[in-house]
């Protein structure tokens, strides 16, 4: 709109499974992995002048391994600029990793947040959310609710008891409860999104994906349970798991700071003051530290790099991890006895997937059922096709 251009012409995009770029394309938006699959086949990204890694202090996998791997192209490359940012990053570990690089800071154009913290340990935070959003919703301050849970069930249950608890309530002014997760039908996201009706407050109800995601106009009250649901890797059992953890102050912050976008707000944290000066990290544990590295082993082989441990990574994994993504790789044929990339793991690494999911594929093209794998394959690959309304 900007560029008064049409979509996938000078401005595209790119995502898992979807391209929407032309031979005209000059600027292009794309997730991490996306730009970390284009390494395979160009090493020094020779396309790109200017890389931008926004959200850095996300400090999701696949950033982590970018990060490493464009720090040694910024090196080979002295026309290529990367640029990193973030709200919340520790910019001056960030400046050092790249050679000391020099830091700007932007003021944003952010309100006063009022931060006010629970007196006591809370235990039920769903149910404690749910009669905080109440209390906010009841007093006659003008402005809307974000409220922040760990998952999908917690949010379905607190949408349900605030819903219930202002049916049973006698003269209250109307609210609009909206549940916000990434499971959720793209219809019932936009909600979120559109304006209430006159007279009515909304009340979004979300996972952190409301943290830095996505940006919602007119909230002017936050209520921060203090817990995130955070992917670990369990070396013992070769397993990726979804765990509810305490937020980092880091996350905190950044919460707080949606109730000062479009004015003066209060951010109600369930949680004491001590709980946030003396329990919490100050950052999130990076997912590179605590998840499965099975597609970094096979990735970084692939780009020639057999000494993983001497990798430039920012914070670098545990070693147990490694060797059990080895192991693994090496159960699947992926890896010779030796950890030397095998020509089946070459041919692996091409697709975005779990290497499990890779090796079927491959697999299934020798033993002449590849239709049926490709159907099962992705139905593991996509979200749950079914909603519960």
């Amino acid at each position: 709109e900007e560029m008064g251009v049409k979509l996938g012409e000078e401005v595209g995009y790119a995502i898992r499974f979807e391209d929407c770029t032309t031979d005209k394309t000059v600027i292009k938006y794309m997730t991490d992995g996306i730009l970390l699959r284009e390494t395979l086949n160009e090493a020094d990204l020779d396309r790109y002048s200017v890389v931008i890694m926004d959200e850095a202090h996300e400090r999701s996998l696949n950033t982590d391994v970018l990060f490493g791997i464009l720090r040694d192209v910024v090196a080979r490359r002295n026309d290529l600029k990367l640029i990193v940012t973030s709200a919340t990053m520790d910019s001056k570990k960030f400046s050092e990793f790249f050679g000391n690089v020099p830091i700007f800071n932007i003021p944003g154009r952010t309100f006063p947040v009022e931060t006010i913290y629970s007196k006591t340990v809370v235990d039920d935070w769903v149910d404690a959310s749910a009669k905080q959003a109440l209390q906010l919703h009841l007093l006659p301050h003008y402005g809307d609710i974000l409220v922040f849970l760990p998952g999908q069930e917690d949010i379905e249950t607190a949408c349900d008891i605030l819903s219930d608890k202002i049916e049973k309530m006698d003269g209250c002014p109307p609210l609009s409860v909206l549940p916000m997760y990434s499971q959720l039908p793209s219809d019932l996201q936009a909600r979120i999104f559109q304006q209430a009706p006159p007279g009515v407050r909304k009340c979004i109800i979300s996972t952190n994906i409301a943290e830095t995601s996505l940006t919602v106009d007119g909230i002017f009250f936050v209520v921060d349970s203090g817990y995130c649901k955070l992917k670990v890797y369990n070396p013992r059992i070769g397993m990726d798991a979804l765990q509810v953890f305490p937020i980092s102050q880091a996350n905190a912050n950044q919460r707080s700071g949606r109730a000062g976008r479009t004015g003066p707000g209060q951010a109600c944290r369930l949680y004491t003051e001590n709980q946030y000066k003396n329990e919490m990290l100050v950052t999130t544990v990076p997912e590179i530290q605590r998840t499965n590295l099975a597609n970094v082993v096979l990735l970084l082989k692939s780009l020639g790099i057999d000494e993983l441990l001497k990798f430039n990574f920012m914070d670098p994994p545990p070693q147990d991890n490694f060797l059990a993504s080895m192991y693994q790789l090496w159960i699947l044929s992926a890896l010779d006895n030796v950890g030397q990339l095998m020509p089946l793991g070459r041919a692996m690494v091409e697709f975005p997937l779990d290497p499990v999911l890779s090796k079927m594929l491959v697999t299934s093209c020798d033993m002449g059922c590849s239709d049926e794998v490709m159907t099962i394959v992705s139905m593991l690959s996509v979200p749950a096709i079914f909603f519960r309304p």
